[in-house]
């Protein structure tokens, strides 16, 4: 009998910035290590930007990113936005991606955020669908919007 291993799941810390590069890169569009070693040291330290990590077999193997937006000017409801969910290719489907999102809708809804949205490639449609949600259209056809609204 095979036992499965489940992914930790904890904020990031300023130890995991340099293996967190890779993973990054994977992501793309980073313009140079140095620099984003620095962002990430600044962004783990805000109280309104979230970077989970998550630890599969000892191994730093995915990450999340979501910023609060703060309240509406008119409503008053705060909106986050997750800009970054990325999973290592070789620990996709073992749960790792699922660990993390649950850990940021966890995040905003306990953070009082009444809109969480994002917008996903093409690639990740199939891993959102598995967690019940279906994007919207967008002027960005190639990278459908969702949001999940939480009721206060």
């Amino acid at each position: 009998m095979t036992m499965k291993i489940e992914p930790q799941i904890r904020p990031a810390v300023y130890a995991d910035r340099d293996k967190i590069l890779p993973l990054l890169h994977g992501m793309g569009g980073i313009d140079t290590d140095d620099k984003a070693k620095t962002r990430f040291a600044q962004l783990i330290e805000r109280s309104d930007h979230y970077l989970p990590v998550a630890i599969y077999n000892g191994e730093l193997v995915g990450y999340a990113w979501v910023q609060d937006y703060g309240p509406h000017l008119r409503s008053g409801n705060r909106t986050a936005r997750l800009h970054d969910l990325f999973v290592h290719p070789d620990y996709r489907k073992l749960s790792v991606g699922t660990a993390l999102f649950v850990a940021i809708r966890t995040w905003a809804e306990q953070a009082g955020i009444r809109y969480l949205e994002w917008q996903a490639r093409q690639t990740a449609l199939g891993f959102y669908e598995r967690l019940g949600y279906r994007g919207d259209p967008c002027p960005q056809p190639d990278y459908p919007f969702f949001e999940i609204e939480f009721t206060q």
